[in-house]
């Protein structure tokens, strides 16, 4: 999301804009080896090497800071549903879906630790959270519950299946493989952990 004006009502202009990335950049960083409730407006200025009332200038917390980086996060993750909307005859499904699951997981790779906290925030009921993470998966959703629900209509998927419901609990599995990936990792290789999610999405999507 670009900000043009701060929250003086100035119009940030290059420089601005600069430090503003710094700003978001420096709680990124500090999201890899603190948990969020450790991290203060003025942790954040030091590690952007600003002074904490710049920080006020453009966010009015910690959290506003962090929603914006959830949101960038969500701008990545509008890619996903092309791998869906791909040709999933015969064979060509497992290829776009094992394409899907290395997405994710490079996406993870990017905002594993802002996805996290956005996670938790929107599980404890956080609604702007909430909806950011609605609106990050809404398009992926879309395109996973047309595919569930052209399958069941095909006669692929018992009658008492929810695709919408379905949808949400495909694109939460691969989140789940994502975000455990580096545990996952202790039992099996990087290329059987891709291949089975693969598996297992296109057998939830199309029943076969």
């Amino acid at each position: 999301m670009t900000e043009t004006t701060n929250k003086l009502g100035h119009k940030i202009g290059a420089r601005g804009a600069r430090t503003r990335r710094a700003i978001l950049d420096a709680l990124r960083g500090l999201l890899n080896h603190r948990h969020l409730g450790e991290i203060r407006a003025a942790d954040v200025a030091l590690a952007a090497n600003v002074s904490a009332p710049t920080f006020y200038t453009y966010f009015k917390s910690v959290e506003e800071g962090l929603l914006i980086l959830c949101e960038e996060a969500g701008e990545d993750f509008q890619r996903l549903a092309k791998h869906i909307h791909a040709d999933w005859t015969g064979d060509r499904a497992f290829e776009a879906v094992r394409a899907y699951v290395l997405e994710v997981l490079a996406l993870w790779g990017d905002h594993g630790p802002v996805l996290r906290v956005e996670h938790m925030l929107a599980d404890k009921g956080e609604p702007e959270f909430a909806e950011s993470r609605i609106k990050r998966m809404r398009r992926l959703h879309l395109a996973l519950e047309r595919r569930i629900a052209q399958a069941k209509a095909n006669g692929m998927h018992p009658q008492g299946l929810s695709p919408r419901l379905t949808s949400y609990e495909t694109a939460n599995l691969v989140e789940s493989v994502a975000a455990g990936f580096a545990l996952m990792r202790r039992a099996d290789t990087a290329e059987a952990i891709v291949d089975t999610t693969a598996h297992i999405v296109v057998k939830l999507t199309t029943g076969r």
